[in-house]
């Protein structure tokens, strides 16, 4: 092999190493540059707007405190529409189930058997205030970092995590009595973006140091919320 056919091969080899690398940063996932917070964020506020279907599980409990922890509430929630199905209980015990549908709205409360119907109050904008807090998190938390992509429920989310002092954690949670959050330590709250429809499906927020009840006092209270079946079929009956 000739000296100079030695350099012209090692050069064409250089340049397809060089062609390979730049087309693997291109490639997702290969080295390419991961979206921030608020890009995503500013993705996922659009993607919230079309939402007209979805089931959501939220469960808020407490820990570290004397007793040790404990459920405080769950809900659950399917939305249709303006039809709505909620069922809710506290420390355990059943609370409240509403129906509505049709213009109806049909409730029974404590453990009670019989539907009573009554005036609507519950509405797919107030079931949607269940997570809409959390949308001021990117201009409230003084860190915030995209931790990549993970699995929630069978399909890629970016894993996004929000640090809150015990400042933000009273502008964040301005429907919780300041009394409750007087003392708190700060919070940490993830949330889980899917990666291809940008639809937020996952919440985790963890407060120290709050208020639970007198009797209980002061623990860490967790929110987890889980949404799933968004925008597809979901079928809401008035009660038999």
């Amino acid at each position: 092999m000739s000296g100079e056919f030695r350099k012209r091969l090692c050069k064409c080899t250089v340049v397809a190493l060089a062609a390979a690398f730049c087309l693997t940063l291109a490639l997702p996932g290969c080295g390419g540059k991961e979206p921030n917070v608020d890009e995503l964020w500013e993705k996922s506020e659009q993607a919230q707007q079309g939402i007209t279907s979805l089931h959501m599980e939220i469960a808020i409990g407490y820990q570290n405190t004397r007793f040790g922890g404990g459920q405080i509430q769950t809900t659950s929630i399917d939305l249709s529409g303006d039809n709505i199905h909620t069922q809710s209980a506290i420390f355990g015990q059943s609370f409240s189930e509403v129906i509505v549908t049709g213009g109806k709205q049909y409730g029974r409360f404590m453990g009670e058997k019989e539907w009573k119907e009554q005036p609507v109050s519950v509405t797919a904008q107030s079931v949607a205030m269940q997570v809409e807090g959390f949308s001021g998190l990117p201009d409230i938390a003084s860190s915030k970092e995209n931790k990549g992509l993970e699995r929630v429920g069978g399909k890629e989310a970016y894993h996004l995590t929000f640090s809150l002092t015990p400042e933000e954690v009273t502008e964040l949670f301005k429907n919780v009595p300041v009394a409750q959050l007087s003392a708190s330590k700060g919070a940490k709250v993830d949330v889980w973006v899917e990666k291809d429809s940008y639809y937020r499906v996952r919440y985790e927020a963890l407060v120290e140091n709050v208020l639970i009840t007198e009797k209980i006092g002061y623990g860490d209270v967790q929110i987890i919320a889980t949404l799933s079946n968004i925008n597809e079929p979901i079928k809401i009956n008035p009660p038999m």
